[in-house]
């Protein structure tokens, strides 16, 4: 099966074209890799004065259903942490929620900052690794955009989530 053809891949396309519409409305040139399979990061975006760089990673998900967050592979958080440390470059993470029919996010550097929250009678410190994910909060993360209906009905069809984990189940307690 070529890279293309992945479902996950699909949907991730369709994330990655809503954030670029939004980066490019904002006044960013989005970058991306000119090259088919798994690469280091999403876009590279310069503003157009060039005076702003910054990495953009876009994951079309939604947020965990029985927490108040979202999160990444460790593997890939490890790798925008050290693109970051290195060559002190602003990594922004996005994410594409269809279950809330929003875009949010924000900077890794916010996003590190540690957090205690209660939350169902316990107590959550963000950054939160469970099971070779890192998580943060939901209320770290700035709105950036609604996805509109025809969005919704493309990461719907290439959803791999089952059924139990959908908008509905958000409203039940662990």
């Amino acid at each position: 099966m070529d890279w293309q053809s992945k479902t996950t891949v699909k949907k991730g396309n369709v994330g990655e074209k809503i954030v670029n519409d939004y980066l490019i409305k904002n006044g960013y040139i989005p970058y991306s890799p000119n090259a088919e399979g798994a690469h280091p990061f999403d876009r590279l975006c310069a503003s157009k004065d060039k005076k702003t760089l910054f990495i953009t990673e876009v994951k079309t998900k939604p947020a965990r259903v029985y927490y108040p967050d979202t999160g990444i592979d460790i593997r890939h958080y490890n790798g925008y942490k050290y693109v970051h440390d290195k060559y002190n470059i602003d990594v922004l993470l996005i994410f594409v929620d269809q279950d809330m029919g929003k875009v949010y996010g924000n900077h890794m550097r916010i996003l590190d900052i540690p957090r205690v929250i209660d939350y169902n009678g316990k107590r959550l410190a963000y950054p939160l690794v469970q099971n070779n994910i890192i998580y943060f909060p939901l209320y770290a993360m700035v709105d950036i955009g609604f996805i509109n209906n025809k969005e919704l009905e493309l990461l719907n069809i290439y959803t791999t989530r089952n059924d139990g984990y959908t908008a509905i189940a958000k409203n039940k307690k662990p």
